[in-house]
């Protein structure tokens, strides 16, 4: 792989062969360094997603005879190979760009009938409605899409999504999380549940905010409000560029305090990194840090802090003095 902007398809083998990668234990810190590297060259984080989100989808496709011709005629074309340090691609990616072209179709169909869409801890996925509209899924998150009639409804359970909805004033788009209610009908914002806090950001276009029934706020663009426990507080300006950084891959951290910052890079990891000397909780940072690099978070904050850190036997990461 060089550092060269890809075509589709070559990101989308790249795509595979990480994944492939990944997937097998143990994995390096010079690895991760290097898939880190690879997935900021443009087109590669969405070939990323692409291939991991339907790689997740494969046991529930599998018995589509669909699937099953698309991965065979892949199979069976020559292996196209590129290689990296060593590393080459074959079959494995080929079956993997058939799956993806099959799949983006078979998951719109479903999202009409109403679906549970989940990720796990670390993964980000996007998903396409049925309507248009798009759906971006942040670590540990989940929702359910039900379209019925003129209604476009979805459920966010936990975490964090980026709505992109597509117009249709005949057919609002509604996103309930809890007792709050954002209502659109072609808009772009983010909304980001945690326990009984509700966060809602926009980003273009107007949303009507509500809570209990009751009208909470109606938003314009670079607006955000916050509701705990169905108690709003006042509408705030919302820098959205930082609010969204994590549909890029990114975190941003704008003299955040330590704990909050160690709250936030813990959403995309298994192995938390815990702050083992209280006194620094409060001390503020900035910067930006890759979603899932834990460990150049560490590094960055023993850098400008007198803390140091030690890689425990659970594979957590500990700063202390």
């Amino acid at each position: 792989m060089n550092d060269n902007g890809v075509g589709g398809d070559d990101a989308r083998m790249q795509a595979a062969h990480w994944y492939a990668r990944l997937q097998t234990l143990p994995v390096s810190a010079g690895t991760l360094e290097e898939f880190f590297a690879w997935r900021r060259i443009e087109g590669n984080r969405d070939a990323y997603i692409a291939v991991d989100r339907f790689y997740n989808q494969v046991g529930n496709l599998a018995d589509r005879p669909a699937i099953f011709a698309a991965t065979e005629q892949a199979m069976n074309r020559p292996a196209h190979r590129y290689s990296n340090r060593g590393f080459s691609i074959g079959t494995l990616a080929a079956a993997a760009i058939a799956i993806i072209a099959v799949g983006v179709t078979l998951v719109s169909d479903w999202a009409a009938g109403g679906d549970r869409y989940a990720t796990r801890v670390g993964e980000q996925h996007q998903l396409m409605l049925t309507d248009g509209s798009r759906v971006m899924l942040d670590t540990d998150t989940a929702i359910t899409v039900k379209f019925v009639g003129g209604a476009r409804r979805v459920s966010l359970e936990h975490g964090q999504a980026y709505f992109t909805v597509a117009h249709d004033a005949a057919r609002p788009f509604t996103v309930d999380a809890g007792g709050v209610r954002v209502l659109a009908t072609g808009t772009q914002f983010d909304v980001h549940r945690q326990g009984d806090t509700v966060d809602v950001t926009l980003i273009e276009g107007r949303v009507r905010v509500s809570a209990d029934d009751q009208p909470v706020a109606h938003l314009r663009v670079g607006q955000g409000v916050t509701l705990n426990g169905g108690h709003a507080s006042f509408i705030k300006t919302a820098d959205t560029a930082p609010a969204t950084a994590w549909t890029r891959g990114r975190i941003v951290l704008d003299r955040m305090t330590l704990q909050g910052a160690i709250t936030a890079v813990n959403r995309y990891v298994d192995t938390p990194v815990r702050l083992d000397a209280p006194g620094f909780a409060e001390a503020r940072i900035s910067g930006t840090v890759d979603t899932g690099d834990a460990r150049s978070f560490t590094a960055a904050v023993t850098a400008v802090l007198p803390l140091k850190s030690q890689t425990d036997g659970d594979g957590s990461i500990s700063l202390r003095q």
